[in-house]
């Protein structure tokens, strides 16, 4: 009798397996960035002073000038990319909050306001060597990049608070709205450097009426404010002023 084949089926291949997609490649540019940023604001908060040029600055840091340059135009763009970037973070970090979505425009400025105080104490040294010694008069350049990413945040604002009926139409002139904000703020900052109470706590109230006024200005007339903040303001200008 015959036999069948007794041939065990040959099991099929297993299919192979797709290749695993390359990693991207880190970019240079980035990592000259960051090392570039760091270096220059660690030697600005020691020596008191920008690096003198980028020769230099390279030589210091070990790299080359084509590596500085591929990542900035100057040396003033690196402080500039730097004040930018950090009120862009802070303006992110209150606006992630959860009662963000439910704040009016007045809380929302006074909410960043004071997230900036907060924050601007990890720098506070650094705040007072750059800017301690400028008035609202001054434009330092440095800040130029931090002044139009302030303005666009600002100007949100401002519409979500004509939208709401807290903040006046007026037309043109309420183009100008996020500048007065801007000039406020730099205030703010001002007055930050100034201030010696403990904890700070006449920063806070200065940002309270003066916000308060504010919003009284772009909403309607502002004379109980004004009484109100004068009647702060004068004690305050008569101590500074005896420190001069």
């Amino acid at each position: 009798m015959a036999t069948k084949s007794s041939k065990t089926p040959t099991a099929p291949k297993a299919p192979k397996a797709p290749k695993a997609p390359k990693a991207p490649k880190v970019s240079q540019k980035n990592d000259h960035r960051t090392m570039i940023l760091e270096a220059y604001m660690a030697t600005l908060q020691r020596e008191g002073n920008a690096p003198v040029s980028v020769h230099r600055f390279c030589q210091d840091l070990g790299i080359g000038e084509k590596d500085f340059y591929m990542a900035f135009p100057n040396l003033d763009a690196v402080e500039m990319h730097f004040w930018k970037s950090w009120i862009e973070s802070i303006i992110h970090a209150v606006s992630a909050g959860k009662e963000w979505s439910s704040f009016s425009a007045k809380e929302r400025y006074l909410a960043f306001l004071f997230a900036f105080t907060a924050e601007a104490l990890e720098h506070r040294s650094l705040l007072e060597q750059r800017f301690g010694k400028l008035t609202l008069l001054c434009r330092p350049s440095s800040l130029d990049g931090l002044k139009n990413s302030f303005k666009d945040f600002a100007g949100d604002l401002i519409q979500q608070g004509m939208d709401h009926g807290e903040i006046a139409r007026r037309g043109a002139l309420g183009n100008l709205y996020p500048e007065v904000l801007y000039i406020h703020w730099r205030s703010v900052l001002e007055y930050f450097l100034k201030d010696d109470s403990q904890g700070f706590d006449r920063t806070d109230a200065f940002i309270e009426k003066t916000v308060e006024f504010a919003f009284d200005l772009l909403r309607t007339q502002a004379i109980d404010s004004a009484a109100d903040l004068a009647r702060f303001l004068l004690p305050q200008i008569a101590h500074f002023g005896g420190k001069s």
